[in-house]
């Protein structure tokens, strides 16, 4: 697998690079784990963000959420779905309880989900599209419709 190579982050740090580059410019709140993605040369080429799922109706205990994720452009092919792939295997080893993965892609910023796919995940779900609420304040929310993805760690 080339020279790509993942670290776990236990500082906010990260949060910020991926704030930074990510299209929402925003990271949330409550990373149960954070991971940095590096090449050959050991620049950082991603990042990772793992939590709980927002929606009450999931399972907190043993489902994770692939809350953020960015990657350069400049990369080696399929990096994404390789990064996804070593993530799992961390959270398999690492996590034995969670039991569950999903992940969601924004059909706004014509992400269809080529890198879940094409590590095995499957699609779950389309959410519509919505109106954000005014009254929130938030300028960086999506509001397009979302593909909700899950597999197994």
């Amino acid at each position: 697998m080339s020279g790509l190579r993942m670290n776990i982050s236990h500082t906010t740090e990260l949060d910020h690079w991926i704030a930074e580059r990510h299209y929402l410019h925003s990271t949330p709140a409550g990373a149960v784990i954070r991971m940095e993605f590096l090449n050959s040369n050991g620049e950082r080429i991603g990042a990772m963000m793992w939590g709980r799922n927002t929606s009450p109706k999931q399972d907190q205990k043993n489902l994770l959420c692939l809350t953020r994720m960015y990657f350069i452009d400049d990369t080696e092919d399929f990096v994404e779905s390789k990064a996804l792939g070593i993530a799992r295997k961390y959270i398999r080893k690492h996590y034995p309880q969670i039991k569950g993965l999903t992940a969601y892609s924004s059909t706004g910023e014509g992400h269809e989900g080529t890198v879940y796919k094409a590590d095995g995940w499957f699609e779950v779900s389309r959410t519509r599209s919505g109106k954000r609420d005014c009254r929130s304040g938030r300028k960086n929310a999506d509001t397009s419709s979302k593909i909700k993805w899950a597999r197994s760690p």
